[in-house]
């Protein structure tokens, strides 16, 4: 019975190659949960054995991903080399379009491989279309040239790269992704802005089951992003979460933002149908007008007893570019440490 191939770097049917890359992958993510560490305390962490895990991280020491640290002794004995990770030895951009009172704004920031930011610019345009991004993208360029991922949210609907609903007209059946990566030889990743804001909530949040982030801009229609055990919930063809297919009988652009009475009945029927659906522990509500009132009509206006009893937790937030931003860094990270990076340092330092 053959039960191997016996070709270089392959044992018993396990690639070596792969399994040298994935331990090193999960040194260098352990080190960075420490910040600082030792050999030993790596080892232990990890189950790899301490010639391993030296080789690894002098290895990460030469490529500049890792520093060395003070020699330090925990018991007096003999002293143990202390490993840094190099939070800034990539980083990754996110960028946000959004209408804000009024105003066509994009926002950008640069988050380093520790989620901290450490860059921030923000833009108004007339109109935003693709030529608007590359503004803000070169400029983040040449303030972080070691940028090695790109994280947009944008207002609407995409599948495979391509944008099918959006708020801005000019984006509208665009080949979005293919673009930008193109042109800035980068990897893109591209989200929803509620999706990406609810993904930011659930960041600085417990450990919860499910999460639903609902925001209310007035002159378009609610979008709503679900979290589902800390993934974002897209649906089959990247719908899930507009709220204007839902057939209530609601209008949300001719309601009556001021009158707390008919929209709190509006607001806590929608959030009965996540109730009856997805069950989430919490509901994020963003939007400038929650007053008092408001919350009092949304709370008194839950359909049925029954329904009280499984009514979420409701927060009510008023900056939703927070949570965009904090969630395409979270975002990004997690895709980098999967793997997905490019490196616009080196291809235009040897250019």
């Amino acid at each position: 019975m053959k039960i191997g191939v016996n070709r270089p770097g392959v044992f018993m049917g396990i690639n070596m190659l792969d399994m040298k890359e994935s331990n090193s992958q999960t040194v260098l993510w352990s080190l960075c949960s420490y910040k600082t560490s030792t050999i030993k305390q790596l080892a232990l962490t990890t189950g790899l054995s301490f010639v391993t895990v030296g080789n690894i991280l002098n290895g990460f020491v030469e490529s500049g991903e890792v520093t060395l640290g003070k020699m330090y002794s925990a018991t007096g004995g003999r002293p143990s080399q202390a490993y840094s990770f190099n939070a800034e030895f990539a980083h990754v951009l996110g960028l946000s379009a959004r209408v804000r009172k009024g105003k066509n704004i994009i926002s950008a920031c640069i988050g380093n491989l520790y989620g901290e930011r450490v860059w921030d610019a923000e833009e108004s345009f007339d109109t935003i279309q693709l030529s608007s991004f590359d503004q803000m993208i070169d400029e983040a360029l040449r303030n972080y040239s070691t940028i090695s991922l790109v994280a947009f949210s944008l207002p609407g609907v995409e599948r495979n790269g391509v944008i099918l609903e959006n708020d801005f007209a000019a984006l509208k059946g665009t080949s979005f992704t293919e673009y930008f990566q193109k042109k800035y030889e980068l990897p893109v990743i591209v989200e929803n802005d509620v999706n990406a804001a609810a993904f930011g909530f659930s960041q600085h949040t417990e450990k919860v089951s499910s999460i639903v982030g609902i925001y209310f801009p007035r002159t378009f229609g609610p979008g709503a992003g679900v979290v589902i055990d800390g993934n974002i919930h897209k649906g089959v063809a990247g719908y899930a979460g507009e709220i204007n297919l839902l057939p209530i009988g609601v209008d949300w652009i001719k309601i009556n933002y001021d009158d707390p009475k008919e929209l709190g009945a509006a607001i806590s029927k929608l959030i009965s149908i996540f109730c009856g659906t997805i069950n989430p522990d919490y509901v994020v509500l963003y939007g400038d007008f929650f007053s008092k009132a408001l919350k009092e009509a949304i709370e008194q206006a839950i359909p049925s007893e029954r329904l009280r009893t499984i009514f979420p937790i409701v927060n009510y937030e008023s900056d939703l570019d927070a949570d965009i931003l904090h969630g395409l860094i979270a975002q990004a990270l997690a895709a980098y440490q999967s793997g997905l990076r490019g490196n616009y340092r080196q291809d235009n330092e040897n250019s």
